[in-house]
C-alpha cells in the first residue's frame, strides 16, 4: 500500500504540481479523457514472464449498461519462512485462540493522491473533488490444497467505454470479494462444504414451501448442505483499504436526482443486524456500515453475510466476512515492521516511483505487481504465524489477550465457578430474574452492552462506586527551568501488571454480600486500613498538613487531575483504598460521607486473592521463553510484550461509560466492555500505582531532592538510583517487590529510561534534552517532514524551541479522516489527509501552583544569542477552586478548529523569563486576594463590572468594546481573559446613576484592562501572548 499515516503506514505522498512544467500533474485523468492504457501491449511480456495470468472482468455495481471493466491477474508463489509451530502451543497464545476456523485473505491497495474536480465521477460512486486514484487492489490466500504455497490475485481499473466517453471506476466490495475467491480457488477450501467452481447451487436453498431461504446456509445444516464461506480479509490499516471501494450509495443517490421519475427506493439502514452477524441490505450492500475503530484499526465487530451472485443465476456465493487490522494486532507497528518480525519483508520502490505507482505500473508492470501482492502477503503471513493457519482473527491482539487472561483465570478457577460471578460480580441476564441494579438508568453501560447484570445489590453498589473511583495515571511538573546536573527518568518496571498482579480480589459471592461495612459521615483512620490493599471505595473530603508536598488525593478540575491540599468546597471526590490510606499517612484529615469496605476472596490457603496473580505471570513466563527460544527482538516476544501491556486497558474498558461511532447505526453509543472489565481492578490498578509514585515524590521531597515532572508510571529526578531503591515508601516498597519476585524471579522496582545533564522542563510530557541518552517529551508538538524522530536534529530542534520561545509554536500537519468521517453515510469522506497549519502552545499546565520563592534564572546559548530561562518552583494548590482560579490566568484564548475537530489556542502567553513569570504571580495575587477581604467569585463580578461601568463613564478606553461587534460577542469576549460575562442589561445601564454608585477599584481592574488593550479577541492576526 503507498498511503497512510507516517506513523502507520509506510508512505503516503501527493504529487508535486510543479515536477513536469507543461504537463498535467494529476494522477488520473478528467472524466472523458483516455487515460493511458495499463493493459497496453509493450507491459505485458514482463507480467507474463512472471507467471501472472490474466482474464478481464465486468462489475455493473455502477451501471448495468456501462459496467466497469479490470483485469484480473493470478500467479502462485512458494510461502516464505515460516514461524515455529511451537509457538502456538505457549499457555498464554493458545488461550487466545478463537477455537474458529476461516478462510484468511490477505488484502492491500495501491493508490496515488490526486487533486481534481469533475462531477461525473459521482456517477461512478465517488466525490466530484476526487483525491486519489486507485491503481490496483491486491489479495493473496494460502493455496487451500498445498499450505506451502500461496495464491496471489491483483485487480487492475481498466479504461472502458462509458456514457460520455472513457472512464475507470472503482471496485465494489462485493465485486472485488467475489474476483478473490474465484481467482483464488477458494472453492477448494475444506471449509467450502457443498461448493463447486460456480459457487452453490441456488437450488439448494429452496425449502419445502418453494421459496428461497439463503438463512440455511448460515446454520449448522445436514452434512452435505452447502455452507457459506467464512471469510477474514485482512489488511494493515484498512482506514486507507477498505474505503477504496466504489460508494453504491453515493451512486444511487445521483441518479435519483438525475432520474427523480424512476429513482431508486434506498432506505438509510445498513441491513439487519443479528445477535451474531449482520445481514448487509443487497440493494446497497456498505461493508463500511460494519465497521468500528479498534485499538488503530477498522474492525468489524459482528461478521457480515452476503450472498453474492455466481456466473448465472442458478449459482450463488454466500459469505460470511470479517473484516480485520494487523495494525490492532500489532500494537500499531508499521508493514515494514510487520514484514522483518515474520520473515516476509517489505520491498522496495527505487527513486521516486513512490510518488507515481500509476505510472510504475505502466512501465515496470512486474515490479509494480510484486510490491504490490507482498504487502497483502505480509498481513497475511502476520495473523497467520500469530494465530494459526486457517484460523479465525480476533477483532484485536488487546481483545485477544484478554481472552487469554480470561482463560487463564477460569482453568485456575476450576468448573462450577463462573469467571463473570467470581471476577467481576457479574451474571448473564434472563427474562426470570430481575436486576440487581434497578431501571436500565441506573446500569453502567459495560456491564449492560454484554448482557450482564450484578448478581446482588451489593456488587451493584460496590461496582458502581469502583467504576465512580477510577481514575487514569498521576501526570505533573513540580519544578521548571533547566536542570544543569544529573538527573535521571526512573520507570516502575512492568509497572501496570505488577500493580494488577498486587491487588486482592473481593468476595463477591459471600452470602452476605461483597460489602462488609458501610461507612457514613465518619473520620477515617489509619486503624481501618490492616493494609493499603484493604478494599476500601468512598467518597470522602480531606485535607492535607500544608507541609505535604504532594497530596494523594485528586480532584478533576476543568479536565484534569489536580492534587490540592484541601477538598475545599466540593462536598468530595470518590477515592481508593491505597490513596486514602496514603493520605492518612501522611497526616490528612479524611472524612468519609459514604464509603464501603469489601470483603476479601481468599484461596484454599486462607491467602488473598489475587486472579490477575496468575494470568500475569503466564504470559511473563511465556514472554521469557521467547526470548530465550526465538530472541529478544524475535516477532515472538514482540507479540507477548503486547499481550503483557493490554490486559489494563481491557480491565479499564467502558469504565468511564466511553462513547465511540457506531457505523452500523449512524451514532455514537456506548463502547461496552471487553471480556475482563472489572471496576474494581481497573480502580485499584490505578489507585495502588499513583500511591507508588506519590510515596516516592514524598520520600524524595523529604530528603532534598528534586522530582521535576512525572508521568503515568515514572519521574524525573536528581537522586540516584541507590536512592530511590532504599525508599520504604510508606511500607508500599515491601509490598510491590513481593509481587515482583512473584511474578518474575526478580525483586528490581525500578528502571532508568533516561539520563541526562541539561534537562530543560516546561511541562508535563513535554521535558527535553539534547543528549542521546537523555529524555525527550515533545508535548505534543509534531516536528516538521523530514525530521527523524528521536534524532539529534529531533533533539536540537525542540531544545532550540522551547528555549528560545516568544509565543505559541507554528505546526503544520496531516489529519486523516476519522472512522466516522470515512463511514457515516452524509458527506462521507474518502481517505486522504487534511493539511493543517495551527499554533501550538506549550506552557506550564498549572496543575500544581508556581511560587516566587527561590525562582532564578539560567542563560541558554542558541547560535550566539543568549535566552533567558526562569527555574520556577511549584507547591499543591490549596483548594479546587483555586486551581480554577490559578489556571484562569493564563487561560488564553482558543477557538475550534474544523480541520482537527476541537478547540486551539490562537493565543496564550509565553512564560519562560523571570519577568514573564512576575507578571504571572502579581495577576494570581490580584485574582486570589488570599487576604480574603473579597471572595474570589465576587471579587471577579466586581472587576467585570468596573471595567464596563468605566469604560461606558469614558473612564478608560478599550478598543474592541466599541461597536463594530455584536455586544453579546463583546460580552462573551470577557471570559476570555478569565473574567465572568457581564449581562447585557448591566452594559446598558452602566451609564445611569444608580449604577455610578457602584465603587470602581481601578488598582484592580488596571491589570485586565492593560490586557484587554493589548489584545483584541477579535483579531485573529494579533501576535500571541500578552504582558
Amino acid at each position: 500500500m503507498s498511503a497512510g499515516p507516517a506513523c502507520t503506514k509506510d508512505l503516503f505522498f501527493t504529487r508535486d504540481t510543479t515536477e513536469t512544467p507543461g504537463r498535467t500533474a494529476l494522477a488520473a485523468p478528467p472524466y472523458g479523457e483516455q487515460p493511458h492504457d495499463a493493459a497496453a501491449a509493450d507491459a505485458r511480456d514482463p507480467v507474463d514472464a512472471a507467471g501472472w495470468s490474466r482474464t478481464v472482468v465486468a462489475d455493473s455495481a455502477t451501471s448495468r449498461k456501462h459496467p466497469a471493466e479490470f483485469e484480473v491477474l493470478t500467479r502462485s508463489v512458494a510461502r516464505g519462512a515460516r514461524g515455529a509451530a511451537g509457538f502456538g502451543q505457549y499457555p498464554s497464545v493458545a488461550a487466545m485462540s478463537t477455537d474458529q476456523d476461516s478462510i484468511v485473505i490477505g488484502f492491500d491497495t495501491e493508490f496515488v493522491t490526486v487533486d481534481l474536480m469533475d462531477a461525473d465521477r459521482v456517477w461512478v460512486g465517488e466525490d466530484e473533488h476526487m483525491v486519489r486514484k486507485i491503481v490496483s487492489y491486491q489479495f493473496a490466500a494460502i493455496d487451500p490444497l498445498d499450505d506451502s504455497q500461496l495464491r496471489l490475485c491483483a485487480v487492475i481499473p481498466r479504461s472502458y467505454r462509458g456514457p460520455r466517453g472513457s472512464r475507470t471506476a472503482r471496485l465494489s466490495f462485493e465485486k472485488g470479494l467475489e474476483i478473490a475467491i474465484m481467482s483464488l480457488g477458494l472453492h477448494e477450501h475444506r471449509l467450502a462444504v457443498g461448493w463447486t467452481d460456480k459457487g452453490v447451487s441456488a437450488q439448494s436453498a429452496i425449502g419445502d414451501d418453494g421459496k428461497s431461504h439463503p438463512s440455511v446456509w448460515f446454520k449448522h445444516s445436514p452434512e452435505g448442505t452447502p455452507r457459506a464461506l467464512p471469510i477474514t480479509l485482512v489488511a494493515h490499516y484498512q482506514h486507507a483499504d477498505l474505503t477504496t471501494f466504489v460508494d453504491r450509495r453515493k451512486a444511487i443517490n445521483v441518479w435519483n436526482q438525475a432520474y427523480p421519475s424512476r429513482s431508486k427506493t434506498l432506505s438509510d439502514r445498513a441491513g439487519w443486524d443479528g445477535r451474531r452477524a449482520r445481514w448487509l441490505d443487497g440493494r446497497a450492500p456498505d461493508i463500511l456500515r460494519t465497521v468500528i475503530s479498534a485499538s488503530a484499526g477498522m474492525v468489524s465487530n459482528k461478521p457480515a453475510r452476503m450472498v453474492l451472485s455466481g456466473e448465472n443465476w442458478r449459482w450463488k456465493l454466500p459469505v460470511e466476512v470479517s473484516i480485520r487490522d494487523t495494525m490492532a494486532q500489532s500494537g500499531a507497528e508499521p508493514l515494514k515492521a510487520l514484514g522483518a518480525a515474520i520473515g516476509a519483508p517489505k520491498l522496495d520502490v527505487p527513486g521516486d516511483w513512490i510518488t507515481r505507482m500509476d505510472e510504475y505500473f505502466d512501465l515496470h508492470p512486474a515490479e509494480f505487481l510484486d510490491y504490490a501482492a507482498n504487502d497483502a502477503v505480509i498481513a497475511l503471513e502476520y495473523v497467520s504465524q500469530l494465530y494459526g493457519d486457517h484460523r479465525a482473527v480476533p477483532l484485536t491482539l488487546p481483545t485477544a489477550a484478554a481472552k487469554a487472561v480470561k482463560g487463564i483465570i477460569q482453568d485456575e478457577l476450576g468448573e462450577g465457578r463462573d469467571f463473570n460471578t467470581v471476577f467481576g460480580g457479574l451474571h448473564k441476564v434472563t427474562k426470570t430474574r430481575e436486576g440487581a441494579a434497578g431501571v436500565d438508568e441506573q446500569q453502567l453501560d459495560f456491564y449492560r452492552v454484554r448482557a450482564l447484570e450484578p448478581i446482588d445489590g451489593a456488587a451493584a453498589t460496590w461496582i458502581h462506586a469502583a467504576a465512580m473511583s477510577f481514575r487514569g495515571g498521576y501526570n505533573m511538573s513540580a519544578e521548571l527551568g533547566l536542570f544543569a546536573r544529573v538527573t535521571s527518568d526512573f520507570d516502575l518496571q512492568s509497572c501496570y501488571p505488577t500493580s494488577s498482579s498486587t491487588i486482592w480480589d473481593v468476595d463477591y459471592q459471600h452470602p452476605d454480600g461483597v460489602i462488609l461495612k458501610t461507612v457514613n459521615n465518619a473520620d477515617l483512620t489509619l486503624s481501618d486500613f490492616k493494609s493499603p490493599l484493604t478494599p476500601f471505595l468512598g467518597f470522602v473530603s480531606f485535607e492535607f498538613p500544608s507541609t505535604v508536598a504532594f497530596p494523594s488525593l485528586p480532584v478533576p478540575v476543568e479536565g484534569s487531575m489536580v492534587y490540592p491540599l484541601t477538598s475545599g468546597g466540593a462536598r468530595g471526590v470518590w477515592a481508593t483504598g491505597p490513596e486514602v490510606w496514603l493520605a492518612l499517612t501522611l497526616g490528612a484529615t479524611v472524612t468519609c460521607q459514604i464509603g464501603h469496605f469489601g470483603r476479601v476472596l481468599t484461596d484454599e490457603h486462607g491467602e488473598p486473592s489475587r486472579l490477575l496473580r496468575g494470568a500475569y505471570k503466564q504470559l511473563l513466563d511465556d514472554r521469557a521463553r521467547a526470548k530465550a527460544e526465538f530472541g529478544a527482538k524475535s516477532f515472538e516476544q514482540n507479540v507477548l510484550k503486547l499481550m503483557a501491556n493490554s490486559p489494563y486497558g481491557k480491565l479499564a474498558q467502558g469504565v468511564m461509560g466511553q462513547r465511540g461511532w457506531d457505523a452500523w447505526a449512524q451514532e455514537r453509543d456506548a463502547v461496552g466492555g471487553s471480556a475482563i472489565t472489572s471496576p474494581w481492578h481497573a480502580s485499584m490498578t490505578t489507585g495502588l500505582v499513583r500511591a507508588v509514585l506519590l510515596a516516592t515524590l514524598n520520600q524524595l521531597h523529604n530528603l532534598g531532592y528534586s522530582t521535576p515532572s512525572c508521568t503515568t508510571d515514572g519521574f524525573i529526578t536528581d537522586a540516584d538510583l541507590d536512592v530511590v531503591d532504599s525508599l520504604d515508601l510508606f511500607g508500599l516498597d515491601p509490598i510491590w517487590r513481593e509481587s515482583r519476585l512473584a511474578l518474575t524471579g526478580s525483586q528490581e522496582m525500578w528502571e532508568r529510561k533516561h539520563q541526562q545533564t541539561d534537562l530543560l522542563n516546561i511541562t508535563t510530557r513535554a521535558n527535553f534534552s539534547r543528549q542521546p541518552a537523555g529524555v525527550l517529551a515533545h508535548g505534543g508538538y509534531k516536528p516538521p517532514d523530514g525530521i527523524e524522530q528521536d534524532s539529534q536534529a529531533d533533539r536540537d530542534l525542540m531544545y532550540e524551541l522551547m528555549a528560545s520561545r516568544e509565543g505559541a509554536l507554528p505546526v503544520t500537519m496531516k489529519v486523516f479522516p476519522s472512522v466516522q468521517e470515512l463511514t457515516r453515510i452524509d458527506k462521507r469522506l474518502d481517505f486522504a489527509p487534511r493539511v493543517v497549519h495551527r499554533e501550538q502552545t506549550i506552557e506550564f499546565d498549572r496543575k500544581r501552583r508556581p511560587v516566587p520563592d527561590g525562582m532564578s534564572v539560567d542563560v541558554i546559548d542558541i547560535d550566539g544569542v543568549q535566552h533567558e530561562v526562569a527555574h520556577v518552583h511549584t507547591v499543591p494548590w490549596d483548594s479546587p477552586e483555586q486551581a480554577t482560579l490559578g489556571r484562569s490566568v493564563d487561560q488564553g484564548l482558543k477557538e475550534w478548529d474544523d480541520d482537527l475537530g476541537e478547540p486551539v489556542w490562537i493565543r496564550s502567553p509565553v512564560r519562560r523569563t523571570v519577568e514573564q513569570w512576575k507578571d504571572y504571580f502579581a495577576r494570581l495575587d490580584a485574582l486570589l486576594d488570599e487576604d480574603g477581604s473579597i471572595a474570589h467569585a465576587e471579587q471577579l463580578e466586581h472587576i467585570a463590572k468596573g471595567i464596563v461601568i468605566a469604560f461606558r463613564q469614558e473612564i478608560i478606553d478599550i478598543p474592541w468594546l466599541h461597536p463594530g461587534q455584536p455586544l453579546a460577542d463583546r460580552l462573551d469576549a470577557f471570559e476570555a481573559f478569565g473574567l465572568p460575562r457581564v449581562k447585557e442589561r448591566f452594559w446598558s445601564h452602566a451609564r445611569s446613576k444608580a449604577e455610578r454608585q457602584i465603587d470602581i477599584d481601578l488598582e484592580a481592574i488596571r491589570p485586565y484592562v492593560e490586557w484587554m488593550q493589548t489584545i483584541d479577541p477579535f483579531d485573529e492576526s494579533a501576535s500571541a501572548g500578552a504582558s
